[in-house]
């Protein structure tokens, strides 16, 4: 079972077969954790957004600014457009599942021995450069190591 992570502002409710759909059109196989991730949230903004990029010289935390869902009404908050806009250059195996408030990204690997495995993706590495850091070995950790600041969003009050 997933971690609880609080978040607002996420798409509208899904089910199983929301999930399976988007398998299906983008031939990939999403890992159980991160599918239940999906069914209760369906991405949003995280009230714990904080977190260690390890080897990132200057710049070691990452502030998660959106998760991605599947039908949100903001198109660059959907799973399907992010992979569409960002698959050629960030390498195939990677789904890109949450945004900074910049280009950079929080990927999940999808295929692979490491499935599952949380990375960021450095959007502004100048080519040749190092552009990929892990975060962690699994999307459970990973919510689990987040943590919030005076700054980090709050649910708005009713």
């Amino acid at each position: 079972m997933v971690a609880l992570l609080k978040t607002f502002d996420g798409g509208p409710s899904l089910n199983a077969e929301d999930i399976k759909s988007f398998e299906r059109n983008q031939t990939l196989t999403l890992p159980p954790p991160y599918k239940e991730f999906l069914l209760s949230t369906n991405g949003g903004r995280p009230e714990r957004d904080l977190f260690t990029i390890n080897g990132l010289a200057g710049n070691p935390f990452g502030r998660i600014h959106v998760f991605f869902g599947l039908n949100d009404p903001v198109t660059s908050c959907n799973l399907d457009w992010n992979l569409n806009v960002f698959g050629d250059r960030i390498p195939a195996d990677l789904l890109p599942i949450a945004t900074t408030e910049g280009i950079d990204k929080i990927c999940l690997l999808i295929a692979g021995s490491r499935t599952g495995a949380i990375f960021y993706w450095d959007g502004h590495a100048r080519a040749g450069e190092r552009n990929l850091y892990f975060l962690a070995n699994d999307f459970a950790s990973f919510i689990s190591s987040l943590y919030a600041d005076e700054d980090s969003p709050r649910r708005p009050e009713p």
